[in-house]
């Protein structure tokens, strides 16, 4: 359409110089130029720079009232940060390429006392003894030699963690005392009677199954929308967009108005 509206625009400018050039010169001339300038700018070449937006922040997780996991970023992937609004808390455990852990997780914990984060592949385990204050990796005794989707549940109950598999076994943390409790995951079934580690007080009658949990009020998975867009970054190339489309506009609206008409009514 924009061609449309330039040929109308240089049909108009031809006719206001035949008409009034001997009488109006000047001022003919200079409107005509300056039509002409407007209605080519909207058929210049736009700006081919793709569209960039701000990070979006959207609460992926949350463990009560004033407690939440945020993840900031594009496409749900950027950084994570533990939030605890009462404590004034905001820690990220992942910086960069973080995305959210997809199977249940039930993080029944006494108010931030022990913290236990699974990465979303289940590598390693993001966990806070200090109310989300800090953060240090916990690891798989003996390597993780399963698929993050082989995860059946994963639940936090008294400074301990359970992480259960489809297929029936049973990981979980030591007892919370010592020096790396809460850091060390292990089969406690068949795995931890084979290690050094039975021998600890922290790992010695630990839990056979999962402990049922009521009264739990957060979330029992985490969430995250990839189709949340943020504000656009304004940059040379966006501007240089919306001027062209505001041109066009402006025109559309006044001096090419049959042409406006016309493309309306013959569709």
């Amino acid at each position: 359409m924009c061609w449309m509206i330039f040929a109308w625009c240089v049909f108009v400018g031809v006719a206001a110089v035949t008409v009034f050039y001997k009488k109006f010169r000047s001022y003919t001339m200079g409107l005509t130029a300056f039509l002409l300038t407007l209605a080519v700018i909207p058929c210049l070449p736009a700006s081919g720079s793709p569209l960039r937006t701000q990070p979006v922040k959207q609460i992926v997780y949350q463990f009560d009232d004033y407690r939440h996991l945020e993840l900031v970023g594009h496409a749900c992937e950027g950084a994570i940060y533990y939030v605890d609004r009462k404590r004034r808390i905001r820690t990220s455990y992942m910086e960069q390429f973080a995305r959210v852990f997809l199977p249940p997780i039930v993080h029944a914990d006494n108010d931030g006392d022990f913290i236990f984060l699974p990465l979303d592949d289940a590598s390693s385990v993001a966990v806070s003894r200090d109310h989300g204050r800090t953060f240090k990796y916990a690891r798989w005794v003996g390597g993780r030699y399963f698929d993050v989707r082989e995860i059946d549940a994963v639940t936090i109950w008294k400074r301990q963690a359970y992480v259960t598999l489809k297929d029936g076994r049973l990981f979980m943390t030591s007892k919370p005392f010592g020096d790396r409790w809460g850091l060390d995951i292990i089969e406690v079934h068949d795995q931890l009677p084979a290690t050094t580690l039975a021998e600890r007080p922290q790992f010695q009658d630990l839990e056979k199954s999962v402990p049922e949990i009521e009264g739990y009020r957060g979330w029992s998975e985490m969430r995250c929308d990839p189709d949340l867009k943020g504000e656009p970054i304004e940059t040379a190339g966006t501007r240089w967009n919306r001027f062209q489309q505001q041109v066009s506009d402006v025109l559309a609206r006044t001096i090419a108005l049959p042409v406006t008409w016309a493309v309306e009514y013959f569709g």
